[in-house]
């Protein structure tokens, strides 16, 4: 009878041992391979943390320092304060960059409020203010709105304007890049370009506009009443891109709302800023965003060093990395405790399989004797040993490749959901109230989003689970028969009697 034969029929006639055996190994072989592949998601899950939450390096001016304000009057009234002080250049962010690296890149930000127009006979004196879309909390909100178009030239026009902000390159303006925006037509802008606006797709709806069509855009009343002008400069602005809102918070007034923001270039608020030439610079901030967060700590220090940065200077620079910082703690704690887990279950199941296995064959001295005395050799009886094993082996570690994803998707997620709502939660509990109204209606979407965890079990991985059990069941098996066939057959028979 065949070595083949002689295993298909102790697999089946013993099947209960088989199917225990089979589940032994598969119980083992389902945990090792969750484990190592739950640690390549988690691993993968940290780099979409980091991307996602990353934070950036910020230059702004020093507004601490009194002497750099000054009052803003008109007709002997004071309407607010004006900052006199150095504001950050393009030539200040090459430098930095220059001295920072491993950059993904970096964008200047500049803060405006300007009148918007549509004009369809393209006569922007004939045309008419867009609609804002009133969101504000303020009760007077939607009413100040209506008083200060309809109140003409009046010089407290605030809550007609529309929130401007300008930027060297939109694609990586912190609203883009904090996910609080999301381009989703058109494309993006950059500083080489001169009449551009990227605006959102509500604002876009609610005034009848698309991608292409021009709007027009001037100066607050405020600015053309203090340089004692009484007719705008318009500026011509095709609109190339809608973004839509990802993370909505309450404003006090529409007109700071995101719905009513609009992303445009340095080239096109020289147009119409009647002030453009009188500042130093169109930006009040740079934002630079490293490959790896992890370097925003040593990126920081090498700003600090540079001149301008010394205390109470012209500048100062900041890290916004809290949320980044909250949550990878926790994340690197999984990663260290799966490392742990995955080391402990290979040694747990080295120890169980090999005394399993063991115990198998040395259950198995009868059958061996008969073998011996019919003229089976040592060698066939063994191959027939490692076959029965091989055909176990392989079958538990087919089912563990799905069930392991199974476990691995299950459990990896409701660790890292209850991780990263854990550093949500640690997170906003250090904020002061207004961020932490402002961050409310943050956390479910982007935790959504940070938690969908993608198990994968990659090729090697398999390779590894398959050579790595049939090396250890032969192992365990060829140690066992060694010591069974170093016994005579007398010695043998004497066992089985």
């Amino acid at each position: 009878m065949s070595l083949l034969r002689r295993a298909f029929l102790y697999l089946t006639r013993k099947y209960v041992k088989t199917i225990s055996l089979f589940f032994i190994i598969l119980v083992i072989a389902t945990l090792a391979l969750s484990a190592v592949s739950l640690k390549g998601a988690l691993q993968t899950a940290q780099l979409n943390v980091r991307q996602s939450l990353g934070g950036c390096l910020i230059v702004e001016p020093n507004y601490d320092q009194s002497s750099n304000w000054e009052a803003v009057t008109v007709d002997g009234v004071v309407l607010g304060m004006h900052f006199t002080g150095t504001l950050p250049t393009k030539d200040l962010a090459e430098t930095i960059a220059q001295e920072l690296g491993g950059l993904q890149g970096y964008n200047l930000s500049g803060r405006d409020f300007a009148r918007v127009f549509k004009a369809p006979d393209g006569n922007p004196q004939n045309g008419y203010d867009l609609s804002h879309i009133a969101v504000g909390t303020n009760t007077y909100d939607a009413e100040n709105i209506v008083e200060a178009k309809e109140s003409g030239f009046a010089h407290l026009d605030y809550a007609a304007t529309y929130n401007v902000s300008v930027c060297t390159d939109s694609s990586l303006d912190y609203y883009f890049m904090n996910n609080e925006v999301r381009l989703v037509e058109g494309r993006h802008i950059n500083e080489d370009e001169t009449g551009v606006a990227i605006i959102s797709e509500e604002l876009a709806e609610f005034n009848d506009l698309q991608v292409g069509d021009t709007i027009y855009m001037r100066d607050s009343n405020m600015y053309l009443r203090e340089k004692g002008m009484t007719e705008a400069v318009f500026a011509p602005v095709e609109i190339v891109g809608l973004f839509e809102i990802v993370k909505e918070y309450p404003v006090e007034f529409s007109y700071i709302a995101p719905e009513n923001m609009i992303f445009i270039t340095a080239g096109t608020r020289e147009i119409y800023d009647v002030r453009y030439e009188e500042t130093t610079s169109p930006f009040n901030r740079i934002y630079f965003y490293a490959q790896e967060p992890d370097n925003l700590e040593r990126m920081i220090e090498q700003v600090q060093a540079l001149p301008g940065f010394e205390e109470n200077s012209d500048f100062v620079v900041t890290v916004r990395n809290e949320a980044l910082r909250a949550i990878k703690g926790p994340l690197q704690n999984i990663d260290q405790i799966i490392t742990i887990l995955i080391v402990l279950i290979l040694i747990v199941g080295m120890i169980i399989l090999s005394l399993v296995l063991s115990a198998r064959i040395k259950e198995r001295v009868r059958e061996t004797g008969i073998l011996l005395s019919v003229g089976t050799n040592k060698t066939n009886i063994l191959m027939q040993y490692l076959v029965e094993t091989t055909v176990v082996v392989l079958l538990a570690c087919t089912v563990s490749i799905f069930s392991s994803m199974l476990v691995a998707k299950n459990v990896g997620t409701a660790m890292l959901q209850d991780t990263v709502n854990s550093g949500i939660e640690s997170y906003t509990q250090q904020l002061d109230e207004e961020e932490r109204i402002n961050n409310e209606n943050v956390e479910a979407e982007e935790t959504q989003n940070l938690t969908k965890l993608t198990v994968s079990i990659q090729a090697g991985e398999i390779v590894i689970l398959y050579v790595g059990g049939l090396l250890l069941a032969w192992i365990a098996v060829i140690a066992a028969s060694v010591s069974l066939f170093r016994l005579k057959p007398r010695e043998i028979l004497s066992k089985m009697s």
